[in-house]
This record gives structure tokens, C-alpha cells and sequence, in this order.
């Protein structure tokens, strides 16, 4: 490469980081500054913070005057309960802090240094939902990024699995992903740790609402989501066809995610079973998409036009699954991004790699 050329992409990139970072300062700056309206932590502050306090009140986080349902097991609520003493705007604040960090938290643990790819999560829609909402979701995103990085070492990357299935049962794939690329002691362990945190999670609240949950996860509108279910629903079609496209699809991708681990294919499998993950949810809102740092991230530390295609999904609603074919972007865009980390050169290697 010639000098010209290299001052060429030396310019080019300064140029791109500065427009990334002062866009995703713009972002930034708009939800700070929305800190108090009601509008910040939207999730956090009107399920979990409530599910919280009601512990501290009832014993329950099942109880009926939360401003939106709590459909999680109630270690989350548990979890929470410390943030009760504090005044709910600064507790929501501090969620949303907690948010952006395990965002920030997952790329850093997977080996992304270029500033760009930070910026561009930032403005990705996922992301600003996922932020605006302090979603658990964002918490998720950093235990799968520990699940990665301890990959190699039982204890860590089954207490990280652990958690996250205990809180949120669906990122079950990645059991299936330890087990293929050999761990099966860390994926029995991850499955063990899940059932003993849950259930102490019940035993502490004395297993109240344990028999009316299910219940409650049924009132569910998987018809309003972006999963098949969803996109079935919106296009008219009876949601049998979604339910069969999603067991068709993620049996597909847990098939590659077999294949993949027993080839040693770390990365591969891993990107395989997030997807797997988010095709086989009955629900999906447009903030699970940020789950996608992680296997983006491993693959393609440094930024490249695959890290901007999630902007697309401004085009979708933050809070239901749009109109005709805005309920089906999501599915194109992850298919996009799969198929092009599933094709970058080099995963192999980067499999074999020492997670350290």
C-alpha cells in the first residue's frame, strides 16, 4: 500500500470516528436529558423497580398495581430491592447507567477496541432501546459476553450462563453451544446453577405467585412482537405458520450450531446459537437484537460496514412490530448479519484463540 493510500484510510477513519462518536454523544445526550420525564428506564422503573418495592411491601413482585406486568422469575425483583431506598428517578438513572455499561461491558470483554464499534451500538436502534428502557436485556447482552470470554474456564461461564437463565430462560441455545464444543461439565454446570438460583429465588418470597406465573406469561401478546409469531400474525397468516417457521428455522440454527462446535468452530457456534436464541423466542422486542454485539463483536473487532446495519431498524416501532413488512426487518437484517459473520475470514482462527 502506497503512502497516499494509507493517509487516505487514515483520514477516512478519523473522519468516520469523529461522526460516529459525535452522533452517539447526540443520543446520549437526548436520554440524559429525558432523566425524570418518565420516559427514562421506561422498563426498569415501571416493572422491575415496582416488582421490587412490592417485595418490600406484599412479599410478592406478583402483585397487581405494577404499572406494567413483571413476567420474570423473581430473582431479578430481588436484585433490585437495594435501589427501593433510593428516589426512583435516581434509581432509574443509575439503571440506565447500568445499561449502557454492560452494553460498553460486552464489547470490551470480546476484544473490541475500535471506538467506532461503541459508537455505532450506541445509535443502533436495539441499542437506543435497550438504553432507553433499561432493560434486562442490556444485562443479558454483558452475561453472554462473560459466558465467551470464560468459555474455556467451568466456574465462570457456567456462574455467567447460570444467571441468565435463571433471570431469562431463553438464551437456552448457548447450553447446546457449550455442550458441542465440548464443555458439557460447564453446560451441566450452567443448567444447575439456573435451577438452584431459581429456585431460592421462589424459596425466598416463599414460592407466593409460583402457581398463578404461568398464567401470566400467557397474557403475553407474542402477536405484537418481532418474533415468527409476530411477523405471522401481521401478514395475516394463522400464527401455526409462524409457530412452524420458528421451530424450522432455530432447528436449523441449533443444527449449525452442533455442526460448528464438533468442527472446533468456537465462533461459528456461538453466533449460531444467539440467533437460535432470538428465532426461538416466542416474544422478541426490538431490544434483544442488541444480544447481536457479541457474536459481531467476536468476529469483527474492528469496525466495518456490518456494524452500521442495524440502523436499518429505525425504520420499525421501539414498542410493538409495526405495519406489514416492518414486522419483517428484523428477521432480514439479523439473516444479513449471520450470513456475513458466518463468511468472515479469519473465525477459524480466532476460535482457537486463547479466550484470555
Amino acid at each position: 500500500m502506497s503512502a497516499v493510500s494509507r493517509v487516505g484510510l487514515g483520514r477516512a477513519r478519523m473522519v468516520s470516528t469523529v461522526v460516529l462518536v459525535v452522533l452517539a454523544g447526540m443520543f446520549l445526550v437526548t436520554l440524559v436529558a429525558a432523566t425524570g420525564s418518565g420516559r427514562l428506564a421506561a422498563d426498569f422503573h415501571a416493572s422491575y423497580l415496582d416488582a421490587a418495592q412490592s417485595i418490600r411491601s406484599d412479599g410478592t413482585p406478583y402483585s397487581s398495581g405494577a404499572e406494567l406486568p413483571y413476567l420474570y422469575p423473581p430473582v431479578l425483583a430481588e436484585l433490585i430491592v437495594p435501589l427501593t431506598f433510593l428516589p426512583d428517578d435516581a434509581a432509574s438513572f443509575l439503571a440506565f447507567l447500568g445499561s449502557l455499561a454492560a452494553v460498553m461491558g460486552a464489547l470490551a470483554l470480546v476484544g473490541v477496541r475500535d471506538v467506532r464499534c461503541y459508537a455505532a451500538v450506541v445509535i443502533w436502534a436495539p441499542g437506543w432501546n435497550a438504553f432507553e428502557m433499561a432493560n434486562v436485556t442490556a444485562a443479558l447482552t454483558l452475561l453472554a459476553a462473560l459466558t465467551w470470554r470464560y468459555r474455556d474456564q467451568a466456574w465462570p461461564a457456567a456462574g455467567a450462563l447460570g444467571v441468565a437463565l435463571s433471570v431469562k430462560v431463553f438464551l437456552w441455545p448457548l447450553l447446546l453451544w457449550n455442550a458441542a464444543t465440548r464443555r458439557v461439565h460447564t453446560a451441566a454446570l450452567a443448567l444447575a446453577l439456573a435451577v438452584v438460583i431459581a429456585f431460592f429465588s421462589w424459596a425466598v418470597i416463599g414460592f407466593a405467585g409460583l402457581t398463578s406465573y404461568p398464567d401470566q406469561l400467557g397474557e403475553v401478546e407474542f402477536a405484537n412482537s418481532y418474533s415468527f409469531v409476530g411477523m405471522a400474525s401481521e401478514l395475516g397468516l394463522d400464527p401455526l405458520v409462524g409457530r412452524l417457521a420458528m421451530v424450522l428455522v432455530g432447528g436449523v440454527l441449533l443444527v449449525a450450531v452442533g455442526y460448528f462446535g464438533q468442527r472446533g468452530d468456537d465462533v461459528r457456534s456461538f453466533a449460531c446459537a444467539v440467533v437460535a436464541a432470538l428465532a426461538l423466542s416466542p416474544v422478541v422486542w426490538l431490544h434483544y437484537f442488541v444480544l447481536l454485539v457479541v457474536p459481531l463483536g467476536i468476529a469483527r473487532p474492528r469496525f466495518a460496514p456490518i456494524w452500521l446495519v442495524p440502523i436499518v431498524l429505525w425504520v420499525c416501532p421501539r414498542a410493538a412490530n409495526g405495519d406489514g413488512v416492518q414486522s419483517l426487518i428484523p428477521a432480514i437484517v439479523v439473516a444479513v448479519m449471520l450470513v456475513a459473520l458466518l463468511a468472515t475470514p479469519g473465525v477459524a482462527r480466532r476460535s482457537a484463540e486463547s479466550p484470555a
